[in-house]
């Protein structure tokens, strides 16, 4: 057994470890993951650009406070606060009020004239792009900042020179800048790089597009697979969409393109043809590369524009791409907070065969969408077939009727074998993967089974109960003869049924089971279709067989 720790993006592995990837209707939800922008340079981020569509500006809170040193502390308290409301560890914190706490004295210290009491250094704290800014303004002396001394620590003589303020403002954020505007006076704007995800779903929940304005309507939209060139206007397109909820490559643009060149990531986008603007992006994402069964996600329509079954259009040109490669199909999520996306995936013949429950974080809701605000949430997992060449598989007799559904549905030719009778004596190949602490759950994946693979099992459930976490989900490969025995031991474990899903680990199809450690709340959970939901019946009646047995 071996264990690593991944971010939610792969369920597809040719190798030893294998990660599902969730996704918001055909969207990949980007907060079940807690990742850190880069420290790229402005023309990295597409935020910057000069385009049309500025970077939406979520305003936090200002001061205004008299020109005196007493009043520092009232400015260090004030950041203190912003630095809570966004989620910054200790580190993070003591930077930012130390940054403060230096512009405010600067502010002070350069201030001109006499000072009188209608004066004052006024802060100012928002959200751009993917950065916290703070601004400091007075009506002081201007002074050009890469003029000013510098502290230099390393001789005696610098010990008592100015400039000290200046690096440990430096030191707390990533960037120091100074504006001159004349007669009002000079600005330090301080810059600090956001943690992807640490903005509080309030803040979040603004409409794109207000209520009542008339969309343009865009009846034949252009459909391509994108280049390069198009990959800034795909990153403003998503911020527009659902702001910081996509995944974190969306917003740094040399991942992208590096994902994009390497053929790791194939997007198709539709624009408006009368004005040239991206109105709509979805992209198939092989991971790893090499992979012949990608993840259908990313998908996005900008609200401003009205364009009748752009999502399903756009998804079939995705998968005519992915027939002509030669790849065997394609595999989707959807939240179970709402039933459109799942609909939607039906209409594109992407069917339901499993649900997991308890794998969708809080910060998964889409801000459009009147959803769910139960601590966890629940996914439907989608297969779209390429694929269609028969196979035999080895189905646990209690789950053969409703395997067989699910395979019906699918139009997929499948041989249910004869189980072994007897527990397997080779070698054993089991991988966990630790997803990260929003999702806080794990995957055990079985390659191959041994004498010692239900041990392993249990090994792996013990390790990520003693980490609490709040679910394991379990992949057995279903062509193996010995899965119907290791699913009964992995029940004796207290794993239940979740589903299945076809053509995934080279190639193999797999049968889907997992533990459950926290309570959920069952009846929030909305499915499309009759088979989503016999399929979600069966599940929870299976989770309480399983109660009962314990």
């Amino acid at each position: 057994m071996h264990c690593n720790h991944q971010s939610f993006g792969l369920l597809l592995d040719s190798g030893k470890s294998c990660i599902p990837a969730a996704c918001a209707a055909a969207t990949v939800p980007a907060a079940f993951l807690m990742l850190t922008f880069t420290n790229t340079p402005t023309r990295s981020n597409p935020m910057n650009q000069n385009n049309d569509t500025p970077p939406a500006r979520f305003f936090l809170t200002k001061i205004s406070l008299p020109v005196h040193r007493l009043m520092t502390a009232m400015a260090v308290e004030c950041a203190g606060q912003v630095a809570a409301l966004l989620s910054f560890d200790k580190k993070a914190t003591f930077g930012l009020k130390l940054a403060v706490d230096e512009a405010f004295c600067n502010a002070v210290e350069h201030f001109s004239g006499p000072v009188d009491e209608d004066e004052q250094v006024r802060i100012e704290f928002f959200v751009e792009g993917d950065a916290l800014i703070v601004s400091i303004r007075e009506r002081g002396i201007p002074f050009d900042l890469s003029q000013a001394e510098r502290f230099t620590p390393d001789t005696p003589e610098g010990m008592n020179k100015p400039g000290l303020g200046t690096l440990l403002m430096h030191q707390g954020m990533d960037s120091v800048e100074m504006f001159i505007h004349g007669r009002e006076g000079k600005e330090v704007r301080l810059t600090k790089k956001l943690t992807f995800g640490c903005l509080p779903l309030g803040l979040l929940e603004t409409k794109t597009v207000k209520a009542g304005r008339k969309r343009i309507s865009v009846p034949e939209p252009l459909i391509r697979l994108a280049g390069i060139d198009d990959l800034p206007k795909i990153c403003r397109l998503a911020w527009r969409c659902y702001g910081f909820t996509q995944e974190a490559t969306l917003y740094a643009l040399d991942e992208l393109t590096k994902k994009t060149e390497s053929g790791e990531y194939k997007s198709m986008v539709a624009f408006d043809p009368a004005s040239g603007n991206m109105i709509g992006h979805s992209a198939l994402k092989y991971q790893p590369l090499g992979v012949n069964t990608p993840e259908l996600g990313l998908a996005f329509v900008d609200p401003a524009y009205r364009s009748p079954g752009l999502p399903k259009k756009i998804a079939e040109a995705l998968f005519d791409l992915a027939r002509n490669r030669g790849d065997r199909g394609i595999f989707s999520y959807s939240l179970t907070t709402h039933t459109f996306s799942q609909k939607a995936l039906h209409e594109v013949d992407s069917l339901p065969c499993g649900l997991l429950l308890g794998i969708a974080s809080q910060d998964m809701q889409i801000k459009e969408l009147d959803t769910s605000r139960q601590v966890k949430g629940s996914t439907v997992t989608h297969f779209h077939v390429l694929d269609r060449s028969p196979d035999t598989i080895f189905v646990p007799d209690r789950h053969r009727e409703i395997v067989k559904e699910i395979y019906r549905q699918f139009g997929l030719p499948r041989n249910f074998g004869t189980p072994a009778v007897e527990p397997a004596t080779g070698l054993s190949s089991v991988s966990t993967a630790l997803l990260s602490k929003e999702t806080n759950v794990a995957f055990v994946t079985v390659h191959s089974i041994g004498a010692d693979t239900a041990g392993e099992m249990a090994e792996s459930l013990r390790q990520c109960r003693r980490e609490h976490r709040d679910a394991v989900y379990a992949f057995l490969p279903l062509g193996n003869a010995g899965t119907p025995l290791l699913a009964e031991e992995c029940e004796r474990l207290g794993f239940f049924f979740a589903g299945i899903i076809p053509r995934i680990h080279d190639g193999q199809d797999r049968l889907l089971m997992q533990y459950v450690d926290i309570p959920l709340n069952t009846d929030a959970i909305r499915v499309y279709g009759d088979l989503s939901r016999k399929l979600l019946s069966y599940i929870l009646s299976e989770q309480e067989r399983i109660r009962k047995l314990r």
